[in-house]
């Protein structure tokens, strides 16, 4: 009831700023704004029958964003979630972060923690937009692009001659973000440089113990971009990125406290030439390659090493791409490959994988009116079957104010290297866990060891998970001033990879290992509303409905398999039906957002934006292994925030604001919610 309630309000809110108007201001200049992730050609918002999102500058400085992680979980169905390391990822129409391709410019963002990219890593200070296309993306993205593509869009939009930006940002927990942007254009040629530094003493939600939540820590971040057209029919394109990161790293063991240092280091360096054979045909040729690594060492109170680690990752990729454009027809065929290298603490040897894949998709345009992409893409990986990634998506106008659109995709995503050659063993808490590749030798060196699955049931290789996505979505524009738009969606991901134990050692202490053990579904609508009022008023509505569950569950009850719960009053056991079945952890069934933009005057923008985020469960709390309705929950939340923007002039602004403003935490079961956060921002511009 509580969820209705919180979804009843935001509705009121909205529609109460909604009704009656009838302005000549069209609602949504987003409308035009070209996004090139979703097809790999320019293309308008809408042109493309494939939910996508753009998410502008001015968004990301309305709330006075620092990191990815600060604008991407405004948006509709995403949401932050914490790995067991502290990372945050995003998760999106109920999909983890493991399935979702982070890109810069058009090239992969790695260093994963669990699957997951830490979207605190990434500055947004010179980013000019952010793309996000929801759904299989796999027929022109490959493996890992099974649940989405998000893609940050460099500034590339500059005037003639040179500016420099400067800003500089205060927040609590003695937060201080600074960065510098040089850029520079002078007829076909042009330049950025962007410095971004930022430092913080962390936070403690929890006085009790001898942990920090985070631990203080400062990084910096130095990107370049540069355009060149050498003649009229040839183009350059470089950019180069670096970052680096040192954190205090604190951990406890029984009652002694062990402190070190963590550090990251990354690094990437891309060029791009395209030649404009003719109007219609522009070859492109793309090198890339780029390197993560982590350091990481914690010392006993007697300053002996306790524990050292380190993870290493290269990736090379050169692709070879085409683009044809002819009366309407929009196309482009693409060839590559790629080099992975990874070497880390836990693994016995270094891991390498080899690539070469192609892929090719068809836009156009039929009847006039029907706008027609069918792509496709084949995956030939070193050590596994080849896999055929394909996309349909169509979009038509059944009148000038209602749109439908359709899409439906296959998608993959490999093992991963720590699903293959994991060898970690927990000494505190007391486990192991082996990659598929390493686990039978292993067992085999261990003495006195209980098997629980046969060695033989482990000698065939990991598959790689697959995935089809269907979206189907409506677009409606009553007035000029006010949109509608719902997104019907389905995702079954089949050979889920999960750990599964295996067997004991002569110490008794469990050893996992990875298997393809089921499908799962994620199914729900998204809604998404804007409404303007001339030129003062901006208001945006987003909603999602979400149902993730486990296929196998859910036959298994459907066909009366027992499973059973305790209830947590009587402590009796109940056999659960299917209504008792909540679904996959970490997904709430209900999420919302509003997001209010205010133009006092000409100098003065207000800002406000309400999230909600219903219950959810992190684990399973009565030994059934399931989530069911008698587990615990963490309990359904609303975070607000507002901000002021004043423009002194064209050069010179500063913020005010506060995220949180209702100070909510959760110390138990959410470490990424800090309380209530103060922040002022200055920027000043030279020219």
């Amino acid at each position: 009831m509580k969820n209705w309630i919180v979804i009843s309000c935001m509705l009121t809110t909205y529609f109460a700023f909604s009704q009656g108007q009838n302005d000549t201001i069209l609602i949504d200049k987003d409308l035009q704004e070209v996004i090139i992730s979703a097809t790999k050609t320019s293309q308008t918002i809408t042109q493309l029958p494939i939910p996508v999102v753009i998410i502008s500058e001015n968004e990301i400085k309305n709330f006075c964003s620092s990191k990815l992680h600060d604008v991407i979980t405004a948006q509709t169905g995403i949401v932050s979630v914490t790995t067991q390391t502290g990372t945050e990822g995003l998760q999106m129409q109920g999909l983890d972060a493991s399935y979702i391709t982070i890109l810069m410019d058009g090239f992969p963002i790695i260093g994963r923690s669990f699957g997951t990219l830490d979207l605190n890593r990434i500055s947004v200070s010179d980013i000019q937009s952010i793309e996000v296309v929801k759904g299989a993306s796999s027929s022109l993205y490959g493996s890992n692009a099974l649940g989405g593509v998000v893609n940050l869009i460099s500034k590339t939009d500059m005037n003639d001659g040179p500016i420099i930006k400067t800003s500089f940002k205060l927040a609590t927990h003695n937060t201080t973000n600074a960065s510098l942007i040089y850029q520079y254009k002078e007829g076909s040629f042009q330049i950025s440089n962007a410095v971004d530094y930022y430092n913080t003493d962390g936070y403690d939600l929890i006085d009790s113990d001898l942990l920090s939540t985070v631990n203080p820590y400062s990084n910096y971040t130095f990107r370049s971009n540069l355009k060149f057209a050498i003649s009229d029919k040839l183009s350059l394109k470089t950019n180069a990125h670096y970052y680096k990161q040192e954190q205090l790293n604190i951990a406890s063991e029984s009652s002694s406290l062990l402190q070190g240092e963590s550090k990251i280091k990354e690094w990437s360096a891309g060029a791009s030439v395209k030649y404009l054979m003719c109007p219609h045909f522009s070859p492109e040729l793309e090198i890339y390659k780029t390197n993560y690594r982590t350091d990481e060492f914690l010392n006993t109170e007697d300053g002996a090493l306790y524990e050292e680690n380190y993870f290493d990752h290269t990736l090379l990729q050169s692709e070879l791409k085409s683009h044809f454009r002819y009366k309407g027809v929009n196309s482009i065929v693409g060839l590559g490959i790629t080099k992975d290298k990874l070497s880390r603490r836990d693994f016995t040897n270094d891991a390498t994988q080899d690539l070469k894949f192609i892929y090719g998709q068809f836009d156009a345009t039929a009847f006039k009116k029907v706008n027609i992409i069918l792509g496709s893409r084949y995956d030939n990986y070193a050590n596994y079957t080849p896999v055929v990634s394909n996309k349909l998506a169509l979009g038509f106008s059944l009148t000038n104010k209602i749109k439908i659109n359709s899409s439906v995709g296959t998608g993959f995503k490999t093992p991963d290297f720590r699903q293959k050659y994991f060898d970690f063993t927990n000494s505190t808490i007391g486990y192991i866990v082996l990659g598929r590749d390493v686990v039978i030798d292993r067992l085999e060196a261990m003495p006195n060891v209980q098997h629980i699955i046969p060695l033989s049931e482990l000698n065939t290789p990991l598959k790689s998970e697959t995935s089809l996505n269907i979206n189907i979505g409506l677009r409606y524009n009553p007035t000029n001033n006010l949109s509608f738009d719902f997104n019907f969606f389905n995702n079954k991901v089949n050979d889920l990879i999960e750990w599964k134990l295996v067997a004991k050692d002569e110490n008794n202490i469990n050893i996992y290992s990875y298997f393809n053990v089921n499908q799962v579904e994620t199914k729900g609508l998204e809604f998404n509303s804007t409404f303007t009022k001339m030129d003062k008023w901006e208001i945006k509505f987003g909603y999602q409905l979400l149902y993730a569950y486990d296929t196998e569950v859910v036959n298994n009850i459907k066909n009366d398999t027992s499973y059973f719960a305790r209830d947590p009053e009587t402590l009796t056991s109940i056999k659960l039906n299917k209504d008792d079945y909540f679904g996959l952890f970490n997904r709430s069934r209900h999420m919302g957002n509003i997001k209010l933009n205010y133009h006092l005057n000409d100098k003065t923008d207000l800002n406000g934006l309400l999230t909600y985020r219903s219950k959810y469960a992190l684990s399973d709390s009565n030994g059934n292994d399931i989530l069911d309705t008698y587990d615990n929950f963490v309990d359904g939340y609303s975070l607000c925030d507002i901000g002021i923007t004043h423009h002194i002039n064209s050069l010179r602004s500063f913020q005010l604001g506060v995220k949180n403003i209702f100070g909510f935490t959760n110390p138990e079961y959410i470490s990424n919610i800090t309380g209530r956060l103060y922040y002022m921002s200055c920027t000043i511009n030279f020219k």
